[in-house]
């Protein structure tokens, strides 16, 4: 699908892809005549309360009307009874981090929270549904104040770790690829010097 192509262009390992689509967290639809990507946010008995739309030509980003907020795209863990919770703006930010996750090996379990910009509801809604919740890992301070001030939320250890190299986690895997194919061209033109 042109959905799944524009994942896999953007750097999103197809497992993850995969995942998503059996979980029902993203499929591909049309909007105004446009193949677009829907990433959809779910609830705890699985029904869909959020939705919003990504165009995969355009810079088309748009939440669907009625959608709530709250309840914003969520990248589940791995294995259930995570304490950890790491925060993005966008859903494609919390793919790239989890295809990170599996290109560089890292021992992470966690929920992977898309705010969908930077408005805080959905994460404060997470984080009143899942009390378990001991850390957060966040990209913008600004959320880390407003967590502070929060008393339920006091015994949450936050930390803001945005990626160290890119604005954001899409670019920051964009490079680790790009780096990845060097380092394979490298490896090949070696192996063909030493054939000769």
């Amino acid at each position: 699908t042109f959905a799944v192509s524009y994942l896999q262009r953007r750097g999103i390992h197809s497992d993850i892809i995969r995942r998503c689509m059996q979980l029902g967290l993203f499929y591909e639809s049309r909007y105004n005549n446009e193949a677009v990507c829907v990433f959809v946010g779910r609830d705890d008995t699985g029904t869909g309360r959020f939705a919003c739309v990504r165009g995969i030509a355009g810079n088309l980003k748009k939440d669907i009307s009625g959608s709530d907020k709250r309840f914003s795209f969520c990248y589940p863990p791995d294995q259930p009874g995570s304490r950890h919770l790491a925060v993005f703006e966008a859903p494609i930010d919390a793919l790239s981090h989890a295809t990170l996750q599996k290109l560089e090996g890292w021992q992470w379990n966690g929920y992977r929270l898309s705010l969908g910009g930077t408005s805080h509801v959905a994460l404060v809604a997470f984080l009143e549904r899942h009390p378990e919740i001991t850390r957060v890992a966040l990209n913008a301070r600004k959320i880390k104040t407003l967590l502070k001030s929060d008393q339920r939320f006091s015994k949450i250890r936050v930390s803001v770790n945005p990626p160290r190299s890119g604005k954001d986690y899409n670019e920051k895997l964009q490079r680790t690829l790009q780096a990845i194919r060097e380092e394979k061209h490298a490896s090949r033109q070696k192996q063909a010097a030493v054939s000769i």
